[in-house]
């Protein structure tokens, strides 16, 4: 009986030691990982309401709405990682990151942004998208990262709240090739990945009249009414990440916006 008792507390020990290790070995590695990209954002943008020099070795912005300039040094990051094509950022949020894109829709999921493994990964535009020309929807992933850390696309779960996307309806994205400018968020969807209901990840459309009745699925389908008018010119942006809370591992949170007039 003493034998049993000692081998129990033994492996309770054991199990804990354990238990502690892979806890110290997740916090760093989501220390690094987070480290990583607020170097990034530090070193390779700036956000300003000023005047900005012409001199200025960042692509600059005009100014949209009242929204700030942001300017980002492609250049640099595209030295330390050739697959970036943009970055995106949504104010009074921890999300703004470098965007890149590659051959296939996993690298990235696993990858940081310098390369290594990574359980963040790094945010991706789907591998079929033309980043050069845009396509009349560009769809962005990125990972939720789940209880306990906010960034990455965690904050996207955040537009359930309608109070929140009433005070954050807009999204800076801009590629290597253009400035793109400000988007505004005009649908928030809950989705199951399995489902047929509406094909989130079309990319082109027919003609107007197709794309006019896919933005109007889009709508009906949103769990929050906005009051933007989408037309047959306009260009839409989509991010996504998971979301368990509905349809459990299949579920997805979609969040779309449409290119705000005068970006060009």
């Amino acid at each position: 009986m003493k034998i049993a008792i000692q081998v129990i507390i033994l492996v309770l020990i054991t199990a804990a030691a354990l238990c502690g290790y892979f806890f110290t070995r997740s916090y760093i590695q989501a220390q690094e990982e987070m480290s990583e990209f607020s170097d990034l954002r530090r070193t390779y943008t700036k956000t300003t309401d000023a005047p900005i020099c012409e001199s200025s070795d960042f692509t600059i912005a005009p100014v949209t709405r009242g929204l700030p300039r942001i300017e980002i040094d492609f250049e640099t990051l595209m030295s330390i990682n050739p697959d970036t094509v943009g970055w995106i950022k949504i104010p009074d949020t921890v999300l703004s990151y470098p965007v890149v894109q590659t051959v296939n829709n996993t690298k990235y999921l696993n990858t940081s942004f310098g390369g290594l493994q990574s359980r963040a990964g790094t945010p991706f535009v789907n591998s079929i998208n033309d980043i050069q020309n845009l396509d009349r929807n560009t769809i962005i992933y990125g990972h939720n990262m789940g209880a306990g850390r906010s960034d990455m696309f965690s904050d996207l779960l955040m537009y359930k709240d309608y109070e929140f996307l009433t005070a954050n309806r807009n999204i800076r994205f801009d590629t290597i090739y253009r400035q793109h400018g400000w988007w505004e968020v005009f649908a928030v969807i809950h989705l199951d990945a399995r489902s047929r209901e509406f094909n989130s990840q079309q990319i082109s459309f027919q003609d107007e009249d197709d794309f006019m009745e896919w933005i109007s699925q889009a709508m009906s389908l949103s769990m929050h009414d906005t009051d933007i008018e989408i037309t047959s010119d306009d260009y839409i942006l989509t991010l996504s990440t998971c979301d368990r809370s509905v349809h459990g591992r299949y579920g997805r949170l979609l969040i779309f916006a449409v290119r705000m007039f005068g970006n060009e």
